[in-house]
């Protein structure tokens, strides 16, 4: 019988740390490979990608008259699916950093500033007004412009509540009664990383739409994809090992001559499949994995 000889959750870790290390830098050395693909998971919530969104604007949206160049340049950008990372917190620089607004309600806070920082080109300049919104892979959702600091405002739960009720509804829960909490007591209990239920105005209860946060302060959300995705992987291998016979015929095209051992490496990972190579006889396959990764991702 042939052996497969691979590491596929190695192989995981090696794609997690250098697509993080293209975007974080030498600061990705440090996290443990245990760690990586989680941290992976929470870098994509932290800088959106770049591409083209529709905007959709909340019923009681307004914005400082100084500021329309500002919101206006952003709107651009966010159409035409430009970097948006000049614009968001500049506490996003760094992996570690916890954002509540984000953990809690995935909403992020965006400046309205044109220019350049003088402290950092790469940012444009802070401004006291900021733009909350929630970001997804195809909408930008303007909530409205807070002070800088109103990260506890649950005005920003009933917007989304109110403007965009079916975007939300999965976080609904029933039988519970959630917390009438003051901004000083979210604030608070953010920082200890607990989690907590809101109730809107017309009595619906939410959990944390942005996931929340573990009790070491991680995103729970980016734990729970990582901790699926390092299972898949697993079960890859042993899927990949069972139907060795289905990529035979292409094996043996490139000179693969009955040996015992088959090297074969996870290189990447697409809506569709996963996408497998053995290198020594230059087979790429894309493999599908029932019930994992590719199909829980579209849920």
């Amino acid at each position: 019988m042939t052996t497969l000889v691979a590491d596929f959750r190695a192989d995981l870790q090696a794609m997690a740390r250098q697509h993080l290390t293209a975007d974080w830098g030498t600061a990705v050395a440090a996290i443990s490979d245990d760690d990586v693909l989680t941290a992976y998971f929470d870098a994509l919530r932290r800088r959106p990608a770049m591409r083209p969104r529709k905007i959709w604007i909340a019923d009681d949206f307004t914005y400082p008259p100084e500021y329309q160049a500002g919101w206006e340049q952003l709107q651009k950008k966010v159409a035409d699916g430009e970097d948006l990372r000049p614009h968001l917190s500049k506490g996003h620089a760094r992996l570690g950093t916890l954002d509540g607004l984000l953990n809690e309600w995935n909403v992020h806070h965006l400046h309205l500033g044109t220019a350049p920082s003088s402290r950092d080109p790469a940012l444009v300049e802070r401004s006291g007004p900021v733009l909350f919104a929630r970001i997804t892979d195809d909408d930008f959702y303007a909530i409205n412009v807070y002070t800088h600091g109103d990260w506890e405002q649950t005005s920003v739960l009933e917007s989304l509540h109110r403007n965009w009720p079916e975007t939300i509804k999965s976080y609904r829960i029933r039988g519970i009664q959630g917390e009438p909490l003051t901004e000083e007591q979210r604030r608070n209990l953010r920082k200890v990383n607990m989690q907590t239920a809101t109730t809107t105005a017309d009595g619906t209860v939410y959990m944390a739409i942005g996931g929340g946060v573990a009790s070491s302060g991680t995103s729970a959300e980016a734990v729970r994809r990582a901790d699926m995705l390092w299972s898949d992987a697993e079960q890859l291998q042993i899927s990949v090992q069972e139907q060795l016979e289905k990529f035979l015929p292409a094996l043996e095209a490139g000179g693969y001559g009955g040996q015992d051992e088959l090297k074969a490496t996870l290189v990447a990972i697409t809506p569709e499949a996963f996408q497998v190579v053995f290198p020594e006889y230059g087979v790429l396959a894309n493999v599908k994995l029932k019930g994992g990764w590719v199909h829980r991702r579209s849920s």
